[in-house]
């Protein structure tokens, strides 16, 4: 009884080592795309149906716009199928530099009407002095949903599982830029205030005014801290936005001076869509009519 016991025992082990095998052979198999940041991970991962690899180039903490390609990834990005980017980074740019990646490298912000604002480090990590961050408005996200499916479709053509995908996504992207107007608009919503302008696309799609704290990556002096307190009051804001990589402590005066609650956001999430529904009801939640 013992060594029938011994014997079921040894084979379900071995059963469990080959089933891991055979997992592990699966992801090797599978091709890679690279994307730049992680919200295009999610669109790609979404359209693509899990068939492909998708890995982000700039880590989860790390700021796009001060980031360089570590020489691993630079190699990894010579065996990829695609590089999905928004065109406005500039180590994105440096990938067109490299001849082997330029042909699979695919600008997503192509399409959509650019806006010339100042970011961090006074535009020095944005290409053309241009606001980046077109993903965190629903009508740059629809924009990059059929350049995606332009891109994978041309490759795939016979897949048509891929094009079904992204309608469904872009169902969903029209349904959330549904809510959002609707929300903002019952809600008398015209300001929003936030650390770093990471919602430069969104605020002008919505017709609203984006409050940003730091300008070219420098914080504000004692003039332009009271005329953000005076504005946030004027406005009603009781919100004040701060991405995960800046210290709280950065806005505690403002927020304290005008009766705001500091609220983390991340505009750098790979579910995009939640997130930014997440940032209406934050906003629409926590202004003033």
């Amino acid at each position: 009884m013992w060594r029938m016991t011994n014997r079921i025992t040894i084979f379900i082990l071995l059963m469990t080592l080959l089933a891991g095998c055979a997992i592990a052979d699966n992801q090797e198999d599978k091709k890679s795309i690279y994307v730049t940041i992680s919200p295009l991970k999610g669109l790609v991962e979404r359209i693509t149906c899990g068939d492909f690899s998708v890995e982000v180039l700039v880590p989860d903490g790390a700021s796009p716009e001060t980031y360089e390609p570590t020489a691993g990834q630079l190699m990894a990005l010579e065996s990829a199928e695609l590089i999905y980017s928004t065109g406005l980074i500039n180590f994105e740019q440096s990938l067109l530099n490299r001849a082997t990646c330029r042909e699979r490298v695919v600008n997503l912000s192509e399409g959509i009407e650019l806006i010339a604002g100042s970011c961090s480090h006074g535009h020095k990590h944005h290409a053309h002095g241009v606001d980046p961050h077109v993903w965190t408005s629903p009508q740059g996200l629809k924009v990059a949903v059929e350049r995606i499916r332009e891109c994978v479709m041309r490759s795939y053509p016979d897949s048509l599982k891929y094009s079904v995908a992204a309608d469904k996504l872009m169902e969903d992207i029209t349904r959330l830029d549904s809510l959002c107007n609707s929300k903002i608009s019952e809600a008398g919503v015209n300001a929003m205030m936030i650390y770093h302008p990471a919602y430069t696309y969104y605020a002008r799609d919505y017709g609203i005014e984006q409050i940003a704290i730091e300008h070219d990556g420098k914080e504000p002096s004692p003039k332009q801290l009271t005329e953000l307190i005076t504005a946030a009051q004027k406005r009603g804001v009781k919100a004040i936005l701060i991405q995960p990589q800046y210290s709280k402590e950065r806005v505690e005066m403002i927020a304290k001076e005008c009766g705001a609650e500091i609220v983390e956001t991340n505009p750098l999430a790979e579910n995009i869509l939640a997130e930014i529904e997440r940032v209406t009801e934050i906003i629409c939640g926590s202004n003033e009519q």
